[in-house]
């Protein structure tokens, strides 16, 4: 593991209800306040649909990781790819309405919400992992910087805020990492900050994660 000073954190272990993807609330320092309010790990399966309602004003980001979604928000329906990111602004009280529309397989999305005041309309842009063992900015112009990376085992990296006083989250999608000799595995999550960079490492090959600053 690459040296670098240990940061405070706050783990998100995964529960034993927790099968197959979940949902984080208040994400951040817990002696602080925080503006992410909301990071949801969902799986849908053939053929349904899975709805849910924004309880915070903010920014919304939604991230296919397997399979396209069809989203309605507000009764605005879209479509949403693989590599793809998709942004809003919504407002307490919105709908959302997500649909797998494949008869055969499941789908997988990331869903998480950052508070926020400001009005932005809904945009899609497309991204590329271009090269694995490394951490990828997706670009989205807002007040988080979201990354996606594919590692192969004992493959390290250090992540380096963009800016001052902010977060990281770090979530696991496949397989463990350590960040500054700390395990984290699938469905799992770390919050850090007060640090300026974040050592970490791959455990497994095809190890996969999402890294969030804001």
């Amino acid at each position: 593991m690459i040296p670098t000073a240990q940061a405070p954190a706050q783990f998100y272990r995964k529960r034993q209800a927790d099968d197959r993807g979940r949902e984080i609330r208040a994400i951040g320092n817990p002696k602080t306040a925080t503006t992410f309010e909301l990071f949801a790990d969902i799986f849908i399966p053939p053929g349904t649909m899975h709805n849910k309602w924004i309880t915070t004003t903010g920014t919304l980001f939604i991230v296919p990781l397997f399979g396209a979604i069809e989203c309605n928000i507000n009764t605005d329906e879209t479509f949403i790819h693989i590599n793809q990111v998709a942004q809003v602004s919504v407002k307490a009280g919105t709908k959302l309405r997500f649909k797998n529309v494949y008869p055969d397989h499941s789908v997988r999305f990331l869903l998480f919400l950052i508070k926020s005041d400001s009005e932005a309309p809904f945009q899609i842009q497309d991204y590329t992992l271009k090269a694995i063992n490394k951490l990828h900015n997706l670009d989205v112009q807002a007040s988080a910087a979201v990354h996606l990376g594919q590692f192969e085992g004992r493959e390290e990296t250090v992540y380096h805020y963009k800016k001052e006083n902010t977060s990281v989250f770090a979530y696991v999608l496949q397989g463990a990492f350590e960040f500054q000799n700390r395990l984290v595995e699938t469905g799992e999550g770390i919050c850090l900050w007060d640090q300026q960079a974040i050592a970490l490492e791959a455990l497994a090959n095809n190890a996969y994660l999402v890294l969030i600053e804001f």
